[in-house]
């Protein structure tokens, strides 16, 4: 039987980054396993949490139908991310938040791994699109993950070297999966929310 024994503190936002096939969707997944149900919501991006935003997501799998081009890709992922951001605001009001993928994706993905800058717009403007966007969500700790079980063709150099570069940004935000069992990198996610005190033993209050 499936046991919850922890809470998530109601306003923690939790966010699983990094490069894919790294296993963030699977301890994203075993998460939720540990958590009560009702202390926290899940949203996996880009798909998001309106019809809208899952639409475009579809659109944005689709070689047929997908923008044509880099900008209009990380406008149209923007434009999905900004429909989904009341419903992610008002979750973190009132509950946890476990989110798979962050801005950081769309930055170390769309700016360090992409080409971006070929377009003419500069890192700051995008930047500046990026967080006007996200404001609303300020993570309470990101676990980066930066070893793929899998080569994948999305990943590269460039978009890790960008994951390490926003980690330098905000240090203490962040938390570097080490590559290891999923069993012992579930446990060292859950011992992480525990010493940093973002977690309650279920059926206590904050």
């Amino acid at each position: 039987m499936t046991t919850h024994p922890l809470r998530l503190k109601p306003g923690t936002v939790v966010v699983f980054e990094g490069l894919d096939q790294t296993g963030k969707s699977t301890q994203a997944d075993r998460l939720r396993e540990t958590l009560a149900p009702d202390s926290a919501a899940f949203l996996h991006l880009p798909t998001g949490a309106t019809p809208f935003s899952n639409s475009v997501a579809e659109l944005l799998e689709s070689p047929t139908s997908r923008p044509a081009t880099a900008f209009a890709i990380q406008l149209a992922h923007l434009s999905s991310h900004a429909d989904t951001m009341p419903e992610l605001a008002r979750a973190a009001a009132h509950k946890g938040l476990v989110l798979d993928r962050w801005w950081w994706s769309t930055v170390a993905y769309g700016w360090f791994g992409g080409s971006l800058a070929e377009t003419g717009i500069s890192e700051g403007g995008f930047r500046e699109l990026v967080n006007t966007v996200w404001r609303p969500i300020r993570p309470s700790i990101v676990f980066v993950f930066l070893h793929p079980h899998h080569p994948d063709p999305h990943n590269s150099d460039a978009v890790a070297a960008g994951y390490r570069a926003l980690v330098n940004e905000d240090p203490q935000l962040a938390v570097f999966v080490a590559a290891d069992t999923i069993a012992n990198t579930q446990a060292f996610i859950a011992g992480e929310l525990v010493k940093r005190e973002l977690v309650l033993k279920a059926g206590k209050e904050a």
